[in-house]
């Protein structure tokens, strides 16, 4: 019979026989502003951002209130350019002739400071996964360096 590789060790750790720990999900506790609080669009987003956002804290408090203020104001434009037949107005009629509706202007740059806010407060699960990898690489590049230079200034550099 072929050799099918080395015996596991009697003694060696399996992972599917480890009880993995139960994971505890706390809920985020952040006050919302009497500004947000009063507009319900921007408490329906701030319930949304909230809930369950453990990484979140006070100091985000306002970050978290400038994105519920753009996402209200994406909220305020699409409805604006909707049109009663289901569509969308792109054009509206000036004394100078037809000219692009100001909310779609307004709607796309209410949409890219969502995405940028979302992204830097790591709203979602992409962005809290992108926000935990560049910790990682951070800490890895950090463990790494002290390494390289003492290797570069004893002359062995392994490179």
């Amino acid at each position: 019979m072929a050799g099918r590789g080395r015996k596991p060790k009697a003694d060696a750790i399996r992972r599917a026989h480890q009880a993995s720990p139960a994971r505890v999900i706390e809920h985020s506790s952040l006050p919302m502003p009497g500004e947000v609080a009063g507009n319900p669009l921007m408490a329906e987003c701030w319930e949304w951002t909230v809930e369950g956002a453990t990484h979140l804290t006070t100091a985000d408090i306002p970050m978290v209130t400038l994105l519920v203020q753009w996402w209200a104001v994406a909220r305020q434009c699409a409805a604006n350019i909707a049109s009663a037949s289901g569509g969308v107005v792109t054009k509206v009629d000036t004394p100078m002739g037809p000219r692009q509706d100001p909310d779609l202007r307004t709607l796309q740059l209410a949409t890219n400071q969502v995405r940028q806010l979302s992204s830097e407060l790591g709203v979602s699960p992409v962005a809290r996964d992108r926000m935990r990898l560049m910790k990682v690489a951070t800490a890895s590049m950090a463990a790494d360096l002290p390494a390289k230079i003492y290797r570069i200034l004893e002359g062995h550099d392994g490179d």
